[in-house]
């Protein structure tokens, strides 16, 4: 393993490492971008609709360079099938399509504050499902970034919530975020004998049958999708420069600068995030976006420092 990492690192020397980040940067801002659209787009496409055909061409795109694995791996998937189902539930159904639904009540600004305590959930069913050790440092970490969830949802008035009248695209979105941390959990127990592309495209695929009963009833009893620019634009851009160009970028820079230094640079996404929302929404920052987003910070950051006791004792 050092070897490759080695070349890696000699590789991403000057020009070829600015080049790198910049194609992170640009999978995020793109990443981002769907959160914008599917603002721009509210109320004039299906939500459920829109996330349907989206990965339906996304996985058409994909589909082509999976092919020659499907013989060689396929018993493998089989096997482990329960593992693709719960992913492909936890991603496409969860994860991506509740943010178009949540992005009809809430600004893409309050949409991007609550995705940034995704570590911090990530964290917490991590101990759920499989135990791992915690420090005091940790909980307490994930304790303030969920406060400052529930401060974003809020709006900084704590009153909203004892009356129980939250935003619902803010809750939407909590289901969201809940959804990829499932899913990044859930990643420990796929079989690593099997590319990840061909992964993907699994995930994909089943995430388009779990998909089918949600998109019935939406265009049974609450909107139908229709074909024209608007829903066309939609669902191009969010299956092939979202679906297939940002994952694509993200796990390019992953390989060539390592998972650690990639996943430092997601909370851009926020800022990105902010920046488009102003210029293409005309949305506002307000005071509660800088307190609620300095509190899930401060988490975030608590449960990323804070070191499990048996490490510090091996020290």
């Amino acid at each position: 393993m050092e070897g490759p990492n080695a070349n890696n690192k000699k590789e991403l020397t000057g020009g070829v490492l600015i080049w790198t980040f910049f194609l992170l940067l640009v999978s995020q801002a793109l990443f981002g971008s769907n959160q914008i659209m599917g603002r721009l787009i509210e109320g004039a496409v299906p939500p459920i609709g829109l996330s349907f055909w989206r990965w339906i061409l996304a996985t058409l795109v994909v589909l082509p360079f999976t092919i020659k694995y499907i013989r060689q791996f396929g018993p493998i998937i089989f096997q482990e099938w329960r593992i693709y189902v719960g992913m492909a539930f936890c991603l496409i159904v969860l994860g991506n399509t509740t943010i178009y639904i949540a992005l009809n009540y809430t600004t893409a600004i309050n949409a991007a504050i609550v995705s940034s305590v995704q570590p911090a959930i990530t964290f917490a069913l991590s101990w759920l499902f499989y135990r791992e050790f915690v420090t005091k440092g940790q909980i307490f970490g994930a304790v303030i970034a969920i406060f400052g969830v529930f401060y974003i949802i809020s709006r900084g008035d704590i009153s909203v919530l004892i009356n129980l009248e939250p935003n619902p695209g803010d809750i939407w979105m909590i289901i969201s975020v809940i959804g990829f941390s499932m899913y990044a959990v859930l990643l420990k127990k796929l079989p690593p004998s099997v590319p990840a592309i061909l992964t993907l495209n699994v995930i994909q695929c089943l995430g388009i049958f779990l998909l089918i009963p949600f998109y019935v009833w939406e265009t049974l009893y609450s909107q139908p999708m229709v074909l024209n620019k608007v829903t066309t634009v939609a669902v191009l851009w969010a299956g092939i420069m979202v679906a297939v160009a940002a994952i694509g970028l993200w796990n390019y820079t992953n390989l060539k600068l390592g998972a650690n230094k990639a996943s430092g640079t997601i909370h851009l996404r926020l800022i990105m995030i902010t920046i488009m929302a102003i210029m293409f929404l005309g949305e506002r920052l307000e005071f509660f976006h800088f307190i609620a987003f300095g509190i899930i910070m401060l988490g975030v950051f608590a449960i990323t420092r804070a070191k499990p006791e048996m490490d510090r004792k091996r020290k």
